[in-house]
């Protein structure tokens, strides 16, 4: 894991690592391997929002990392729907199914004389979902690696 402080910029530094750590404008975020992301739960948000370097930050016990890692779970799942699809050694892999415009489809069937309604059902038969890795780091934020949307 590359720590970046302040007064590193983004763009200068070489290759990323996924869980990179960078501090950008007011909190500390990480690399998922396409973009920078802030944290989606933390036992010390204002650790993240403090542009103290993470090796100067406090290290929780293993029994409230897993406890920070089961509250973000159950946030994500009742808060924003989503699903656990799987529980593993990384850590549990969430689902969240993408939504169909069904106004636009709507719309788009009454303007084409009901041709629309052809694509209409096609959009919904091919549904598919985002799919999610929550991981805790040893300091008690919880951030998310995005997976293939299946």
């Amino acid at each position: 894991m590359t720590v970046l402080d302040s007064r590193s910029s983004r763009a200068q530094v070489g290759p990323r690592v996924v869980g990179d750590l960078a501090w950008y404008g007011e909190r500390w975020q990480r690399w998922d391997g396409k973009k920078w992301k802030a944290a989606l739960y933390s036992l010390q948000p204002d650790v993240l929002r403090a542009q103290a370097a993470p090796p100067t930050w406090p290290e929780l016990p293993a029994h409230r990392l897993d406890r920070v890692l089961a509250l973000a779970v159950e946030r994500h799942v009742m808060d924003h729907g989503g699903t656990v699809i799987h529980e593993g050694p990384h850590g549990p892999v969430l689902g969240y199914p993408k939504t169909v415009n069904h106004l636009l489809y709507a719309v788009l069937t009454v303007l084409t004389f009901g041709i629309g309604a052809f694509f209409w059902l096609l959009a919904v038969l091919e549904r598919r979902e985002e799919r999610i890795q929550l991981q805790v780091d040893k300091w008690g934020h919880v951030w998310g690696q995005r997976g293939a949307s299946v």
